[in-house]
């Protein structure tokens, strides 16, 4: 079945006013070649869309069934065509961001929101996942840019460390630890931990803590999380590795236009941003 753009739109003229000269008019066509597209259309579909008379022209059952068909696919077309033109020009209308969960919850929605403000016609699509999964994503070209803490392989992937995101002890206020002004980490290490330095759900771990279940290590990026009456945060004395946060791209693929300039939009707001430190 060959069914022409052209066609449905004067099939939904037809629709719209019931009279032939009318949609002729509206769609700036002759009635002639007009009614040559109808009678097409017809052909093509096997069946007759419309009860005609000398005075109107009416959808018959077929009509009524066909018509929400015919919407759908000059929408599809239409959404296509804006599509193609705005990957011609370099905007795509979306972009896919590979973010951790527990750097999604301060410095990114800030950003994002600023961002929206500036480009509102730009969507910025989140796909909140570990570590290996946001780079995978970006590989497979499901993201167009990742947000990760440690820098990936620099044959696979172009990266740009954003900032440093120190990390801190988390404990009950009536833990040994919580008086102290800072740790190191042969005083925590025997220690119970409910969870270790990547978390996935926050309020599960402030939960556990606040009940004196154990103690936990987070980064700055999540501490604001942690502001509980009952729980303790409490900065590392030496730490030698802190947590890098690095924006990552695919190395052989090239950005769109606007994946561009949000790339260059995170590494503006990176420069002015410094983590939270403990209270």
């Amino acid at each position: 079945m060959n069914l022409s753009i052209k066609q449905l739109r004067t099939f939904i003229a037809l629709t719209e006013t019931g009279n032939f000269t009318r949609a002729a008019q509206k769609i700036n066509l002759s009635q002639p070649a007009f009614s040559a597209l109808i009678a097409a259309l017809e052909d093509e579909v096997g069946y007759r869309l419309f009860d005609r008379d000398t005075r109107k022209v009416r959808l018959n059952g077929n009509g009524i069934h066909f018509i929400d068909i015919a919407r759908r696919l000059i929408q599809s077309h239409d959404d296509a065509v804006v599509e193609i033109k705005s990957y011609a020009t370099g905007y795509k209308g979306k972009i896919v961001l590979a973010v951790l969960p527990s750097m999604a919850v301060e410095w990114l929605p800030q950003v994002l929101a600023q961002h929206h403000r500036a480009h509102p016609d730009i969507k910025v699509e989140l796909l909140d996942t570990q570590w290996d999964r946001c780079l995978k994503a970006i590989l497979d070209g499901r993201a167009d840019v990742a947000l990760t803490a440690g820098q990936p392989s620099p044959g696979t992937f172009s990266s740009r460390m954003l900032f440093a995101d120190e990390f801190f002890l988390i404990c009950h206020r009536n833990h040994p630890l919580a008086q102290r002004q800072s740790v190191d980490v042969a005083e925590v290490a025997p220690h119970s931990f409910n969870y270790v330095l990547e978390v996935r759900q926050l309020t599960t771990m402030m939960g556990l803590v606040a009940a004196n279940y154990g103690v936990s290590i987070v980064t700055g990026l999540t501490l604001f999380q942690f502001q509980h009456k009952d729980i303790a945060i409490v900065p590392f004395r030496v730490l030698s590795l802190p947590r890098g946060i690095y924006l990552v791209t695919d190395k052989e693929r090239q950005l769109s236009q606007c994946a561009k300039e949000f790339y260059e939009f995170l590494l503006e707001k990176a420069e002015s941003f410094t983590p939270r430190s403990a209270p």
